[in-house]
């Protein structure tokens, strides 16, 4: 087969549950996985050219194989997911100097990613998804990704804690955090985003407050706070954001009032507020109490309200 096909770049294999194994293609880049027998993960250790790697829908693997990604220095992109039964992934992560994406997905019984993920120092966008048994992510695990620009945390339902507080990620410019119900704070101490563009805090009911180490991501653009309804007021501080263009705020029940640094912000071209019933009262044109702080934005859209 190896010898019919030499030139083989792209291989893409779905529901091959009865194939355990393949020729090793030298020049193979591109390798997806769908639905397949685990026992095919244990001979890839010879595929050194590969540049894309997809591990999908495997649903009784229960770790990754420790020599999966030996000897792939020219890996840029690994996704994982829809692995309902994965609790642990390699070790290591040695030697994947080129890794610039890493998504994880699915993979429900995952409980916490190792320590060797501060190897992978050129990484540049980190997904994790629907991993409902996370708990935690610390700094030792993703506080020395140098090179990290974005990172995204979604639907992780037992994460109670994520501490980014570390001066080696001074290149991340998006960092999303979404749908985490058990996450009560803020990750703590994140003085060191003074590249940050882009903040999404969505859908995290325990959240109160903003930390006082945002303050420092004078760079941030872009600024959307969603369905967190323990949050009651917005700090002073907001006016340090002198690059801020967008401000979405939605579903806060209990945020009341805006600050008036709200006021300083002369590059804020859209402003959003709606299913926020007390702010939005206080934020209509030329009537609410709130008005003169946000008249000087261009683009409005301040939902109704039917609270007087």
């Amino acid at each position: 087969m190896a010898r019919n096909i030499p030139k083989l770049s792209t291989l893409i294999l779905r529901n091959c549950q009865n194939l355990v194994s393949f020729p090793s293609f030298m020049p193979l880049k591109h390798l997806e996985l769908h639905s397949c027998n685990s026992a095919i993960l244990t001979c890839m250790e010879e595929l050194s050219q590969l540049t894309t790697l997809v591990i999908d829908r495997f649903p009784e693997l229960i770790s990754i194989p420790e020599n999966l990604l030996r000897d792939k220095p020219h890996l840029e992109r690994l996704k994982i997911s829809s692995c309902p039964k994965l609790q642990s992934l390699f070790p290591e992560f040695s030697g994947l100097n080129s890794l610039r994406s890493l998504t994880i997905r699915w993979c429900e019984e995952l409980q916490m990613l190792p320590q060797g993920f501060q190897n992978l120092t050129g990484l540049e966008s980190l997904e994790i998804s629907d991993c409902q048994s996370l708990i935690t992510l610390s700094e030792k695990v993703i506080g020395h990704l140098r090179s990290l620009q974005t990172l995204s945390i979604e639907n992780c339902s037992s994460l109670t804690s994520i501490s980014i507080g570390s001066q080696h990620l001074t290149s991340l410019e998006y960092l999303a955090i979404m749908y985490c119900p058990s996450l009560a704070a803020f990750p703590d101490n994140p003085e060191h985003l003074s590249a940050l563009k882009s903040l999404a805090i969505i859908s995290c009911p325990l959240i109160e407050f903003l930390p006082d180490g945002i303050k420092h991501a004078i760079a941030l653009r872009s600024l959307e706070i969603r369905s967190c309804p323990r949050m009651t007021e917005l700090p002073e501080w907001l006016g340090n954001f002198a690059a801020l263009r967008t401000l979405s705020i939605s579903d806060c029940q209990n945020l009341k009032t805006l600050p008036i640094a709200i006021r300083r912000l002369s590059q804020l071209q859209h402003l959003s507020i709606q299913d926020c019933p007390h702010l939005q009262g206080r934020c209509q044109e030329d009537r609410g109490e709130d008005w003169w702080k946000i008249s000087h934005v261009p683009y409005r859209y301040i939902a109704t309200t039917n609270l007087d």
